[in-house]
């Protein structure tokens, strides 16, 4: 909000002081009410009255409209102040357009009595320009000198969602682009009629459909991160699922350069769960195991039923020093340098927040490290995991 300064422009807002009673309420509410405590909150907080103006404000919030003015800002409703296009031609929250307006209806559950909070989408203009913002607006009924009030809180959310918004558009086109590649890349492979251009578009297939693959499970986590992962639960055949992984990492660069190989122990096991999340959660776990494995290590893959249960079992012969195992599962930490650590982080978000899984290792000089996961065979009846830190024991 800080690049643009922007107050009412509705003919006689700007000039027209506030009324001598708001101020003398403003007044009121400034002996009574602990100004430092307001002052303490780094976002834009108000308080309104019963007709939704204005009467006490931190200097946040002035700062945020740039309007020093307190007679400029007190008696305003919100929208005014914040330059809604709504509020150009009818007061705010008395246009039709703001029924469907966040800001207004937190503020109204408030007068319930209840605490709220709304995400709410304005456009703001000033002198011809406009521009979009976003708002978490929190509001909580407050009594001040016996009388009801409504204290607010903006957080301004712009910045966050435009990024969203950018990366959504710039993956969905970069997935495009490489999905072009991998076509391209067969139509060469089916019109090749020397063996040498047979392999190079086999190489040039399986670098876009991993470049695909990896694109797919950015999207996957971004998603689940902002708590918007929508679950598509499907019966799901294990030793198809962990084959396939498998395949893909014993052609992998990662396992020719270290010379390591990959087995897999699936008993005859199906259940019922989001196969994409799966999929992401075993091969974070091998793509781990392959990185801390030693030169011409083994990397195990297993996974059975115990206890109605499915278990899943990721072994290196790599083992986890101390200091390190208790960072495992933290968010952006890494021992591969900077830029990484949302591997293992993953892996517990998609376990314990979507799958209704718990996972956890335990690692030696003796036998190396294992990941443990174990999922529900079926989602129904079971119970989200109550701690989100369950029996890691190398924790």
């Amino acid at each position: 909000m800080s690049d643009i300064a922007y107050y009412p422009d509705t003919p006689g807002n700007d000039e027209t002081p506030c009324n001598p009673d708001i101020l003398e309420e403003h007044n009121r509410i400034k002996k009574e009410f602990a100004a430092d405590l307001i002052e303490s909150v780094p976002n834009p907080c108000f308080i309104l009255n019963k007709n939704r103006q204005i009467v006490f404000y931190n200097e946040a919030l002035a700062e945020a409209v740039g309007e020093k003015r307190k007679d400029r800002i007190l008696g305003r409703r919100p929208g005014e102040l914040l330059r809604c296009c709504n509020s150009r031609t009818d007061l705010c929250g008395d246009s039709v357009a703001c029924v469907q307006c966040g800001a207004l209806r937190a503020i109204q559950t408030a007068m319930t009595g209840k605490k709220s909070e709304e995400e709410c989408t304005l456009l703001a203009n000033k002198d011809g320009k406009v521009k979009g913002y976003t708002f978490r607006v929190n509001a909580s009924p407050i009594k001040i000198t016996k009388k009801q009030y409504f204290i607010i809180h903006l957080t301004d959310l712009s910045d966050i969602k435009h990024k969203e918004m950018m990366e959504r558009f710039f993956l969905h086109d970069l997935l495009n682009a490489v999905n072009g590649i991998t076509n391209t890349g067969t139509l060469i492979k089916i019109d090749a009629t020397q063996k040498e251009q047979k392999e190079l578009a086999s190489m040039i297939i399986d670098r876009a459909q991993y470049m695909a693959n990896e694109i797919n499970a950015h999207r996957l986590f971004i998603s689940a991160e902002a708590r918007q992962l929508e679950l598509h639960n499907e019966p799901v055949e294990v030793n198809g699922l962990i084959e396939s992984i498998c395949a893909f990492y014993n052609n992998s660069l990662l396992a020719k350069d270290k010379n390591i190989s990959i087995t897999s122990n699936v008993d005859e096991l199906k259940l019922i769960t989001d196969k994409r999340i799966l999929h992401r959660i075993i091969e974070n776990l091998v793509k781990n195991a392959f990185e801390a494995s030693p030169e011409n290590g083994v990397v195990k893959v297993q996974a059975f039923e115990r206890e109605n249960k499915a278990l899943f079992k990721v072994t290196n012969q790599g083992a986890i020093p101390m200091t390190v195992a208790h960072q495992i599962f933290r968010k952006s930490f890494s021992t591969k340098g900077t830029g990484r650590g949302l591997g293992t982080y993953s892996v517990k978000l998609f376990t314990e927040n979507y799958l209704r899984g718990k996972v956890w290792f335990d690692s030696s000089n003796e036998d190396g490290t294992n990941f443990y996961v174990e999922l529900p065979l079926s989602p129904a009846g079971e119970e989200l995991a109550a701690n989100p830190c369950p029996r890691n024991r190398g924790t």
